[in-house]
Protein backbone atom coordinates (compact mmCIF):
# COMPACT_ATOMS: atom_id res chain seq x y z
CA UNK A 1 0.00 0.00 0.00
CA UNK A 2 1.37 3.40 -0.93
CA UNK A 3 2.20 5.92 1.72
CA UNK A 4 -0.13 8.93 1.75
CA UNK A 5 1.43 12.19 0.66
CA UNK A 6 2.48 14.65 3.34
CA UNK A 7 0.22 17.58 4.09
CA UNK A 8 2.84 20.34 3.79
CA UNK A 9 0.29 23.06 4.58
CA UNK A 10 -0.30 21.50 8.00
CA UNK A 11 3.40 20.89 8.72
CA UNK A 12 4.83 24.20 7.40
CA UNK A 13 4.01 26.40 10.45
CA UNK A 14 5.74 23.98 12.83
CA UNK A 15 8.77 23.76 10.53
CA UNK A 16 8.99 27.56 10.32
CA UNK A 17 8.84 27.89 14.11
CA UNK A 18 11.47 25.22 14.76
CA UNK A 19 13.75 26.56 12.02
CA UNK A 20 13.51 30.08 13.41
CA UNK A 21 14.44 28.69 16.82
CA UNK A 22 17.66 27.29 15.39
CA UNK A 23 16.78 23.59 15.33
CA UNK A 24 18.63 21.29 12.96
CA UNK A 25 16.91 19.48 10.11
CA UNK A 26 17.14 16.21 12.03
CA UNK A 27 15.53 17.75 15.09
CA UNK A 28 12.76 19.30 12.99
CA UNK A 29 12.09 15.95 11.29
CA UNK A 30 11.90 14.14 14.62
CA UNK A 31 9.53 16.67 16.21
CA UNK A 32 7.21 16.97 13.22
CA UNK A 33 7.25 13.25 12.45
CA UNK A 34 8.60 13.23 8.91
CA UNK A 35 11.79 11.96 7.33
CA UNK A 36 14.96 14.07 7.23
CA UNK A 37 14.76 14.26 3.43
CA UNK A 38 11.17 15.49 3.54
CA UNK A 39 12.07 18.08 6.18
CA UNK A 40 15.01 19.28 4.10
CA UNK A 41 12.84 19.50 0.98
CA UNK A 42 10.12 21.39 2.84
CA UNK A 43 12.64 23.90 4.21
CA UNK A 44 13.88 24.49 0.67
CA UNK A 45 10.34 24.89 -0.69
CA UNK A 46 9.41 27.38 2.01
CA UNK A 47 12.59 29.36 1.33
CA UNK A 48 14.20 29.09 4.75
CA UNK A 49 17.61 28.00 3.47
CA UNK A 50 20.52 29.21 5.60
CA UNK A 51 23.91 30.07 4.14
CA UNK A 52 26.50 27.35 4.58
CA UNK A 53 29.11 28.29 7.18
CA UNK A 54 32.72 28.04 6.09
CA UNK A 55 31.97 27.99 2.39
CA UNK A 56 34.26 30.48 0.64
CA UNK A 57 33.58 31.88 -2.78
CA UNK A 58 36.19 30.82 -5.33
CA UNK A 59 36.75 34.42 -6.41
CA UNK A 60 37.53 35.71 -2.92
CA UNK A 61 40.08 33.04 -2.04
CA UNK A 62 42.85 32.85 -4.60
CA UNK A 63 46.28 31.35 -4.31
CA UNK A 64 48.86 34.07 -4.41
CA UNK A 65 52.48 33.51 -5.40
CA UNK A 66 55.14 33.64 -2.71
CA UNK A 67 57.32 36.73 -2.46
CA UNK A 68 60.70 36.48 -4.19
CA UNK A 69 62.73 35.91 -1.01
CA UNK A 70 60.35 33.37 0.50
CA UNK A 71 61.51 30.58 -1.81
CA UNK A 72 65.09 31.07 -0.65
CA UNK A 73 64.04 30.90 3.00
CA UNK A 74 61.99 27.76 2.46
CA UNK A 75 64.92 26.05 0.70
CA UNK A 76 67.34 27.39 3.35
CA UNK A 77 69.72 28.79 0.76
Amino acid sequence: MARPSLDYDRIAPAVRKLHAGGSSVRAIAAKVGISVGSAHALIGQIGLVRPVAGKVDACTKRRRPLPAGACLEIGRV
